[in-house]
């Protein structure tokens, strides 16, 4: 199971044109499988930052940007949901693919349903937030290696579309600028 997953996320990064394969998204311990508090969240989103060697603050600000760090977070129907467990939100993740909605990103990260699922065990996997963060953050180091810098890296990480990237990136780099600040 474990190699079979491997094999997917190595397929992926071929196809998103990277040559180095650094996956630790099956192999890593997991810190806690559901974190009660920021705090557990901001650890494991600290963890992959210092061991992929992205810059300090900028997977927690793309968490705050896409889903304001909620561990359980749904955006579909073009509406942001948020969620206690993460059975609520498979289950409504569930409904909402049952009722034909495309377009569902899941997790702090906020994974495109559709695109990523295929490297999840299933949707509580997906949600799960060790999972969620490592693939992201591996998700996020592929693009750098393929355009070269953590700027295109985070504009590409949300949308090809220049529009609604550089409005994205902006935002990134504001919550980055204060999260550095606080620290």
């Amino acid at each position: 199971m474990i190699l079979g997953r491997f094999f997917l996320f190595f397929v992926l990064l071929l196809l998103a044109g990277c040559s180095a394969v650094t996956s630790r998204v099956d192999t890593q311990p997991t810190v806690n499988a559901t974190p009660s508090s920021k705090d557990e969240l901001y650890k494991i989103i600290d963890h992959e930052e210092t061991t992929n060697g992205i810059p300090k603050g900028l997977l927690h600000s793309m968490a705050a940007v896409e889903s304001q760090n909620a561990p359980y977070a749904v955006n579909a129907h073009r509406r942001a949901h948020r969620f206690k467990s993460k059975k609520a939100a498979a289950e409504f993740v569930n409904a909402s693919v049952r009722r034909g909605c495309q377009n569902i990103s899941v997790g702090c990260l906020q994974l495109h349903y559709k695109t990523h699922r295929r490297h999840f065990a299933s949707i509580e996997d997906m949600l799960t937030p060790e999972r969620n963060v490592s693939y992201a953050a591996a998700l996020l180091c592929a693009l750098y290696r393929k355009y070269g810098s953590w700027e295109q890296a985070v504009k590409m990480y949300h949308s090809r579309r220049g529009k609604l990237n550089k409005a994205y990136y902006a935002k990134v780099m504001q919550k980055q600028r204060l999260f550095v600040k606080q620290s």
